[in-house]
């Protein structure tokens, strides 16, 4: 794949993740799982919530649950959930699916072999780190305490400061949906089509440019006009001239 193609790939794949998130946080328990069981129906208070503005609360709930879930899963390694909660499969699940599912839709719709999956799982985790690094160091800027404030929320919550917890959560998860990734890549990878368009580029002829029409008669001009030469002074002559027109001397 393009480093265009990648990019494109990538960024369709990090918007995909946004939705399977709020599948996660709807309907995997994600909240619940993750606070031990401290905060729990979140997603039915939310529901309740948004039932009381009308119509359009089913649309804040699920932006709600979308930026809850995102949020979630960018906070929560793996490697702590299997470190600290060993035993919670649920949790696992819940935290990985959404990373699955993004891949997976992103690398059928845009890979075409191993290589182009997980390249398009890998683009999307990059991304998102550059946007979440990109956002602690706005904060410290704008916010005196900004970054003392994000890493202490999120020792709280991961024993790890916000950058490191981030930047594993990511990468983790990417790199699990990388492996699908790779697998869908592979369902669409045809190594006929290279091959055949390989045979068709040698089995094609080579045209070979012919000499110009005006190439060929100055070469003619020039081997009747330069064929004989005077035997006194040397002066070129040519086929009609019977006498030199430089010394006179009868040609012979």
């Amino acid at each position: 794949m393009g480093f265009k193609r990648v990019f494109f790939s990538g960024c369709a794949g990090m918007l995909c993740l946004i939705p399977m998130a709020w599948i996660s946080f709807r309907f995997l328990n994600l909240t619940e799982g993750v606070t031990g069981g401290l905060i729990a129906n979140i997603d039915d208070a939310v529901g309740a919530i948004a039932g009381f503005l009308g119509p359009g609360g089913i649309v804040i709930e699920i932006l709600i649950g979308m930026v809850i879930g995102v949020a979630l899963i960018f906070l929560f390694p793996i490697h702590w959930i299997l470190y600290y909660r060993p035993d919670d499969v649920g949790l696992l699940i819940a935290v990985t699916v959404p990373w699955i599912l993004a891949c997976v839709i992103t690398s059928g719709l845009f890979a075409h072999s191993p290589r182009g999956g997980f390249n398009t799982s890998l683009s999307m985790g990059i991304g998102y780190v550059i946007i979440l690094t990109v956002i602690y160091f706005v904060l410290s800027a704008v916010l005196p305490l900004g970054s003392a404030i994000l890493d202490g929320v999120v020792l709280g919550l991961t024993d790890l400061p916000y950058l490191f917890a981030v930047i594993t959560a990511v990468f983790e998860g990417c790199l699990v949906g990388a492996i699908f990734g790779a697998f869908i890549g592979s369902l669409r990878y045809k190594p006929e089509a290279g091959k055949e368009k390989k045979e068709k580029a040698k089995e094609e002829p080579v045209e070979v440019p012919e000499i110009f029409p005006s190439q060929t008669l100055q070469q003619e001009s020039t081997s009747t006009t330069t064929s004989d030469s005077c035997t006194e002074c040397g002066a070129i002559l040519t086929v009609e001239d019977s006498f030199c027109t430089n010394c006179g001397a009868k040609k012979s």
